[in-house]
């Protein structure tokens, strides 16, 4: 133990680019937050946040991976809680969003061509940062695409994670025969960088909060507007056809027989049974292919369930609590 806190505490950022984040007046970042860039192998460069523990002992690591079209600043309140738990957090910002680099001109475009772009990603990160400087064990979380990925990490790194939660994770949609459809029209006349046919692009317009579909407390939506309005760039407008079509290929790999039924990693589901982004039904059908796997359904909440009300949240950080090590 005493190697690993002294390899922890000689970590330095001084290689790395330092990055920007967002605060309010009244949500400021965890204390002890270091924000950098790390480079790609194409380039690219990957907004990074950590929070090490500097207590003598540490409970592990968690890896906190948001969703589509969100970015770090919307989980510190999550992230605070985690260190109050004793664990050290450490967070990327997918490529394409947030403050991470952007693929192609237009900035308010989703666009990724393969996940396998985000696996490479992710895997950087892992061997490069976690690995050497990162307590264990080590706990993967993901919301929503950022769930998908995750769960993909657990099939391509088996020995690397010992538990993970996947808050409301993207394993499919409602509207995936249109989606498909759609994006197949598409290629003949349109390009991949266009934005998705019926998609629905905001064009930088706040959805009010009677409309959204992530969350039934007023206060977290409100401050998720808020870090936006200091930084409108942060926020994407909407997905591309390239993007619909890297979605559709993870679908096919993750429902491949005997993909899940791979993975050993104790994980726990969380599940909006109201999820109107995601198509909870899929969510249930891979928790019973997966051979460590407890599933929590909730009734009554949105899609973001870490940004619900508290009588939600109590809910579910009792069921969290239970669950890792």
């Amino acid at each position: 133990m005493f190697v690993l806190r002294m390899t922890m505490e000689e970590f330095s950022i001084s290689k790395y680019q330092k990055a920007p984040y967002l605060e309010l007046d009244d949500y400021k970042a965890p204390d002890g937050i270091e924000s950098y860039f790390v480079n790609m192998n194409d380039g690219i460069k990957i907004r990074v946040c950590h929070w090490l523990q500097k207590k003598g002992k540490s409970a592990g690591t968690i890896f906190l991976q948001q969703g589509h079209n969100e970015f770090i600043e919307k989980y510190y309140e999550t992230i605070q809680e985690f260190i109050d738990r004793g664990y050290s957090v450490i967070c990327f910002d997918w490529r394409g969003q947030g403050m991470s680099e952007r693929m192609i001109d237009n900035i308010n475009k989703s666009y990724i061509t393969d996940f396998k772009r985000h696996d490479k990603d992710l895997e950087k990160i892992l061997k490069e940062i976690i690995d050497p400087f990162f307590s264990k064990p080590l706990i993967g979380i993901g919301h929503s695409m950022g769930g998908c990925l995750m769960l993909s990490a657990f099939h391509s790194h088996p020995t690397k994670f010992t538990h993970g939660i996947l808050s409301s994770p993207m394993l499919g949609f409602k509207n995936e025969n249109f989606l498909r459809t759609a994006s197949s029209i598409m290629n003949f006349f349109k390009k991949d960088t266009d934005y998705l046919i019926g998609s629905k692009p905001n064009m930088g317009i706040e959805t009010p909060f009677k409309e959204n579909d992530l969350t039934s407390d007023k206060e977290r939506y409100k401050r998720t507007q808020m870090l936006v309005r200091k930084r409108p760039s942060i926020r994407l407008w909407g997905v591309t056809n390239s993007f619909a079509k890297a979605v559709n290929k993870r679908f096919k790999i993750i429902r491949e027989k005997n993909w899940a039924e791979k993975i050993n990693t104790n994980i726990l589901i969380i599940n909006s049974l109201n999820d109107k982004v995601v198509f909870s039904k899929k969510t249930i059908e891979m928790s019973k292919r997966l051979k460590n796997c407890d599933l929590i359904n909730f009734d009554n909440c949105e899609h973001e369930i870490f940004m619900e009300k508290d009588i939600y949240r109590d809910i579910l950080w009792n069921k969290i609590d239970n669950f890792l090590p």
